[in-house]
């Protein structure tokens, strides 16, 4: 009889808890439906965030999407502007190109009207020599080669109309055979260089 009580109280002292108490039935219930081995107070832990915790975040997201707008914009108006830098230096480029090759066929030019006029005052007996034909041969290309850089001869005749923009007027002459601002003569002949003129043609005009 005396082993029967002392075996009950065994049993209760087991179902107490550490402090000596007995679990509420709250509490066993909710001991019951937590994974083995957590507490209540680590499975509030891993609760969801409260609503102002979201609002944090939204408002971090809105503010890494604004920053990433001024970055991309910034990049994109970086990179019209290098474009249109790297336009103007190839277009300056080619500009500076242009007018050298211009101030080396400017300088040309005067060798070319030495030759001209050597070959068109040749003595009659040097007009059929050898020699003769191989100057005018180094002129052929010579020119050949300035034709290839651009250059050409502003083609003038007896008879066309005086153009300013074209000639240069040396003379103005009463001529029975040309009527008023027909052009004479070539004195001199004018090169230009694509639709700029690089000499023009002296001529000399009727009046």
């Amino acid at each position: 009889m005396e082993e029967n009580i002392h075996d009950k109280v065994d049993d209760i002292l087991n179902t107490t808890s550490d402090n000596g108490q007995h679990p509420s039935a709250e509490e066993s219930a909710t001991q019951q439906a937590l994974p083995k081995g957590e507490s209540v107070e680590e499975s509030a832990a891993e609760q969801p965030p409260e609503k102002n915790e979201v609002s944090e975040l939204r408002a971090e997201v809105d503010r890494l999407k604004g920053a990433a707008a001024a970055n991309l914009e910034g990049w994109q108006r970086e990179r019209a502007e290098f474009a249109n830098y790297k336009r103007r230096n190839d277009a300056e480029r080619n500009q500076l190109v242009f007018l050298t090759g211009v101030k080396i066929i400017e300088k040309l030019l005067p060798v070319i009207d030495d030759l001209d006029r050597a070959l068109a005052n040749l003595p009659d007996d040097l007009k059929d020599n050898g020699w003769i034909d191989g100057v005018r041969l180094t002129r052929r290309k010579l020119i050949g080669i300035l034709e290839s850089e651009g250059l050409s001869i502003i083609p003038v005749k007896p008879g066309d109309p005086f153009d300013p923009t074209l000639h240069d007027a040396i003379t103005h002459e009463e001529s029975s055979e040309f009527g008023e601002g027909q052009i004479i003569a070539e004195v001199q002949t004018g090169y230009r260089i694509g639709d700029r003129v690089l000499r023009p043609a002296l001529v000399r005009v009727a009046r």
